[in-house]
C-alpha cells in the first residue's frame, strides 16, 4: 500500500511535469527525405532553442509500420546516452542535445516508412516532427533492336526494339519516340533486389522498307535521374521485296533502238532472284532477260505486258510494265502530245479571233444608215402658211 506522503509527492510531480513552464516546444524536421538503396542519409531533426530554465529529458526515434504500428529506432538520455536499435547502421550525428538527426547506412527497402522525433523536456513538454523516408533504387536501362525472325510476312507486327529498366525503385517510366506506326508494350517484374523493379518494354510494327534502317529512341524516367535517359536504337527489320520497273517513256516505236526495262527492288535480305514473264505466259522471241534487265527489240508493233518477280528469304513480290511499241507513220498521238497541239494551237489563234471581234464592233459603229426596203426616201422642209394669206390650194 502507497502511503499517504508517498501519494502526494506523486500528484505533486505529476502536476509540475503538465503544467509547468509558459513556452512552446518546437521541432524541426523535413516532410521527406530520400536516399538510394545501399547508400546512406541523414535524417534530421532539430529542437529549438529552449528557454533558459527549461532541458531536454530524452529524445525518442519511432518508426511506424504499414499497419501503423509505431517501432523504436533510437532513444537518447542525457545522462545514460544513446540506445540503437541497430547500433550497425543507425547512430546519432551529433551529440548536441537539441540535434536529434540520425545517420542511416546501408539503405533497406524496409526503411521506407514514417518516422517520428520526439523531444521530452523539462518543465516544458513534448514536441514531435514527422519525416517520410523514401528509399530509392537508380535503374539500370539498356536498349537494343531486335532480331526479326525470316519468314514470310503476314502483315502482323513483330518486336523489333526492347528497352530494359533494371533494379529502380519505384518503378521507372519507359516510352518510345517517334512510334514509326508502331506500338509498345511495358511489363514490370521484381527486380533483382528486394524492393525493386524491372520495367521491360517491347517495340512492335508491321514490318516495312520505311521501318528498316529507322531511329527509335528508348526514353527512361526516373525519381533518381535528374534527367530521362535517353537510349537511341536503329532499327534493322527484314521485309520482302519492294519492286520498281524503270526505263519506259510511253514513247516507244518501230525501228528504235532496242527498248531496255530495268527491274528493281528494295528488300532486307537482298533478293535472290528476278525472273522476267509477261501477263499471259513466257517471254516472247524478241524480249530476253539478263538478270535485272530485259531487252525488247523494237522491229514490230508490241502491245503487250511484262511482269518482273523478285524473291527474297521472306518472299517473292512482282511489278508489270504494259509496253506500247507503235509504228511511226500511222502511230496514234499520244495523250500528251495531243494536249500539246491544243494548247498551241489555242495560244496562235485566240489573238486572232479577238482581233477579228473587235475589229467587226468597230467597223459596225462606223456604217451609215441602211435604205428603206420601199427605196430611197428624200425628206424636205416643209413651211407652213401664213394664216394671213388664206387657205391654202389642195391639189389632186
Amino acid at each position: 500500500m502507497v502511503s499517504p506522503l508517498a501519494l502526494l509527492a506523486l500528484l505533486a510531480l505529476s502536476w509540475a511535469t503538465r503544467g509547468a513552464g509558459t513556452g512552446t516546444v518546437v521541432v524541426q524536421a523535413p516532410a521527406q527525405v530520400s536516399g538510394l538503396l545501399n547508400g546512406s542519409l541523414l535524417l534530421p531533426c532539430h529542437l529549438q532553442p529552449l528557454e533558459p530554465n527549461a532541458q531536454v529529458t530524452q529524445v525518442t526515434w519511432m518508426r511506424q509500420d504499414s499497419e501503423g504500428g509505431l517501432h523504436k529506432v533510437a532513444v537518447r538520455h542525457p545522462t545514460r546516452g544513446p540506445s540503437l536499435a541497430e547500433p550497425e547502421r543507425i547512430r546519432f550525428a551529433s551529440a548536441d542535445l537539441l540535434d536529434a538527426s540520425l545517420r542511416v547506412s546501408e539503405l533497406r527497402a524496409e526503411d521506407q516508412a514514417n518516422y517520428s522525433c520526439q523531444f521530452a523536456t523539462f518543465p516544458m513538454g513534448s514536441g514531435t516532427a514527422w519525416t517520410w523516408l523514401r528509399v530509392l533504387a537508380k535503374p539500370q536501362n539498356t536498349a537494343e533492336a531486335q532480331e526479326v525472325p525470316l519468314r514470310p510476312s503476314t502483315g502482323e507486327p513483330v518486336p523489333v526494339a526492347r528497352c530494359s529498366s533494371k533494379g529502380g525503385r519505384p518503378s521507372a517510366n519507359v516510352t518510345w519516340s517517334p512510334f514509326l506506326n508502331g506500338s509498345a508494350k511495358n511489363t514490370v517484374e521484381p527486380g533483382p533486389l528486394p524492393g525493386t523493379y524491372t520495367v521491360l518494354s517491347v517495340f512492335t510494327l508491321v514490318p516495312s522498307r520505311l521501318a528498316d534502317g529507322g531511329n527509335i529512341t528508348c526514353r527512361v524516367e526516373h525519381e533518381s535521374q535528374e534527367e530521362p535517359d535517353l537510349l537511341p536504337v536503329t532499327l534493322a527489320v527484314p521485309y520482302p521485296p519492294e519492286v520498281t520497273i524503270s526505263g519506259y517513256d510511253n514513247n516507244w516505236y518501230v525501228g528504235q533502238d532496242k527498248g531496255t526495262l530495268s527491274c528493281e527492288a528494295r528488300s532486307n535480305p537482298e533478293p535472290t532472284d528476278y525472273a522476267w514473264d509477261t501477263t499471259t505466259g513466257p517471254l516472247p522471241s524478241f524480249a530476253v532477260a539478263q538478270g535485272t534487265q530485259l531487252l525488247i527489240s523494237t522491229n514490230q508493233v508490241i502491245n503487250m505486258t511484262f511482269v518482273c518477280r523478285v524473291t527474297n528469304a521472306l518472299g517473292t513480290s512482282q511489278k508489270e510494265q504494259t509496253i506500247l511499241v507503235q509504228d511511226r507513220k500511222g502511230s496514234p498521238l499520244s495523250p500528251s502530245a495531243i494536249i500539246g497541239i491544243v494548247v498551241a494551237l489555242f495560244i496562235l489563234f485566240v489573238p486572232w479571233i479577238v482581233y477579228f471581234i473587235l475589229h467587226r464592233c468597230r467597223d459596225r459603229n462606223r456604217d451609215p444608215p441602211r435604205p428603206s426596203e420601199n427605196g430611197d426616201v428624200s425628206y424636205s422642209q416643209v413651211q407652213r402658211d401664213d394664216p394671213l394669206d388664206g387657205p391654202a390650194e389642195s391639189t389632186r
